[in-house]
């Protein structure tokens, strides 16, 4: 009797890649857009600049040091962090926060002008904070923003993609 394991683990996988399934992780490759790229509109050492010019690194475009140099120039606008109550216990203490993170961008070629215009990327969570264990509370929230800053980034870098 013969067992259909190889040619269904063959089919599955040609479905997954012809889906545009990703493992997590993976940076998709921004062959077309013009280099190098000046990130504007945020701090040079502040970490949304670094996991941005970090992931756009991995997908293989090279980071102007200056905008003089630069071909293209990704400005970041309008960059917020908020946390809103969500939910309170029975005794009104909050309980349950909203956190956000978004902001706008846009990417301008020195010659052409506009490439993309402005666009907003948001990240929305639900972070649960019982009264006890402040630290951890602390260290939990932490942890959250830097997660929803990744997948903040990880938009920018998807957008960028589909409009090249």
């Amino acid at each position: 009797m013969r067992q259909p394991g190889i040619p269904l683990i063959l089919f599955l996988s040609l479905l997954l890649a012809a889906c545009g399934f990703q493992p997590r992780g993976q940076v998709p490759q921004l062959q077309n857009l013009p280099q190098p790229v000046y990130i504007s509109g945020i701090q040079a050492y502040s970490p949304l600049h670094r996991e941005l010019s970090g992931q756009l690194r991995q997908a293989g475009v090279a980071i102007a040091a200056d905008g003089k140099s630069a071909a293209s120039l990704l400005r970041i606008h309008d960059r917020s962090s908020r946390r809103r109550v969500f939910s309170v216990d029975s005794n009104n203490r909050a309980v349950e926060f909203e956190l956000e993170e978004s902001l706008r961008f846009s990417l301008r070629h020195a010659a052409q002008g506009e490439l993309i215009e402005d666009q907003t990327v948001r990240v929305l969570r639900i972070l649960y904070r019982p009264g006890s264990e402040v630290l951890a509370r602390e260290r939990e929230e932490n942890q959250l923003r830097n997660d929803m800053r990744r997948e903040l980034v990880g938009r920018i870098i998807r957008r960028l993609q589909a409009q090249g």
